[in-house]
């Protein structure tokens, strides 16, 4: 698993300092100081069960503000990137741990006027020093299997000018922890809190210009990804002749790791500059799917192999992708064709949800890692994605 964090620190890091290779002219630096109040929802039984759902939380930023030199900037609301850390505090659930995150963040602003304004906000990273769940030591917390988890940030935020270097801004977030099935329990959690913030900029904010938007021209491209995964899996429920006490929930939590892994090719056409709609297709091994947990006589969970002969999956997906600069944001809704449906306790659905993040380094290579899920909000596994792209072509 650690090769998975160092993997996506990164490419992030690969993302936020590679921008310098639009050679911005007069970048401006930015520091961010925020603050939080707010509550995380009772999304599974044991936070339920809590009266008291308070959290608070500090964040401190560097960030730089793109100055409109380049189209992405115009067409982005003269964005910002960086990073930050942020420290939490569950006050009376103290005993869920002190969790910081680190992360990469990228803002923009939706309106502006003289004095003020409106902007969007999201930031991306690993939240360490969670309590994880331990029958062991007596801990039931299902929210989370692992002291690790992904952290993601969504705002929006009204900000004021204070003179030419201060802003004091007032949103609003949604924040949401999961290590997306690396190691379960991962149930999760979802928080909502207002935001308050104080932002200096180390050179004198220029109020810009109307932006004029340039001309583009439309273009194809045809990719070839090959991806790797890891996932946790468990034994779940009881077999038939046996009770929920035979079950040995120490020996289920141990699971089994299982790997993953696949090539496909994607094809999208560029129909917007932000915007392109394209259509895939790949082959993969799932080692999730070809073994399954059973009792054994005594009651002791054992697995084994599924089939005779390993399966593959083929899996088609339609895709959309969100273009910023060299770096792309991808949705990509799939289906396996011919998965056979044998345990319900095991078998996910055919219809799988996507969502990527990717990086072109120069031309044609492609690096990137995606979330993948069924049923819209359970974590099947993440991928670790390396690609080429065969060309880009214009369209005439």
């Amino acid at each position: 698993m650690r090769y998975f964090y160092l993997f996506f620190l990164v490419f992030t890091s690969a993302f936020l300092f590679s921008q310098d290779l639009d050679s911005i002219p007069k970048s401006n630096l930015q520091g961010t100081i925020s603050f939080q109040v707010g509550k995380f929802l009772g999304t599974n039984d044991y936070l339920k069960t809590l009266t008291h759902r308070e959290f608070i939380g500090a964040s401190a930023e560097l960030t730089v503000q793109t100055d409109g030199s380049q189209e992405w900037h115009r067409r982005f609301g003269r964005p910002y990137y960086g990073g930050g850390i942020i420290a939490f505090n569950y006050l009376k659930n103290s005993e869920m741990g002190k969790p910081f995150a680190v992360y990469g963040t990228f803002g923009g602003t939706m309106s502006r006027a003289k004095t003020h304004s409106w902007n969007y906000e999201t930031s991306a990273g690993f939240a360490f020093n969670w309590t994880p769940y331990d029958l062991k030591k007596g801990y039931n917390n299902q929210t989370f299997g692992s002291s690790v988890s992904i952290y993601i940030n969504l705002g929006a935020s009204y900000k004021r000018y204070l003179g030419k270097h201060f802003d004091l801004g007032l949103g609003l977030n949604f924040n949401h922890f999961s290590n997306g099935a690396l190691k379960l329990p991962n149930k999760g959690m979802n928080t909502f809190s207002p935001k308050l913030s104080l932002t200096y900029n180390f050179n004198e904010r220029l109020i810009p210009k109307e932006d004029s938007l340039s001309a583009f021209d439309k273009y194809s491209t045809l990719d070839v990804n090959v991806f790797g995964a890891v996932r946790h899996s468990i034994f779940y429920g009881k077999d038939p002749g046996f009770e929920d006490f035979d079950v040995d929930m120490i020996r289920k939590f141990e699971g089994k790791y299982y790997q993953n892994w696949g090539v496909e090719t994607v094809y999208h056409r560029q129909l917007t500059y932000k915007s392109s709609l394209g259509l895939g297709a790949g082959i993969m091994y799932d080692e999730d799917y070809n073994h399954r947990f059973y009792q054994d006589e005594y009651g002791v969970i054992q697995s084994t192999r599924r089939f005779k002969k390993d399966h593959l999956l083929l899996h088609v997906f339609p895709s959309y992708r969100l273009s910023i600069s060299k770096f792309s944001i991808q949705l990509q809704p799939g289906f396996y064709i011919f998965k056979k449906e044998i345990d319900r306790r095991y078998d996910k659905t055919i219809f799988y949800q996507r969502v990527g993040f990717q990086y072109t380094i120069g031309r044609n290579l492609l690096v990137g890692i995606a979330l993948r899920s069924f049923k819209f909000h359970k974590a099947d596994y993440i991928e670790w994605r390396l690609g080429y792209r065969i060309f880009n072509k214009k369209n005439l």
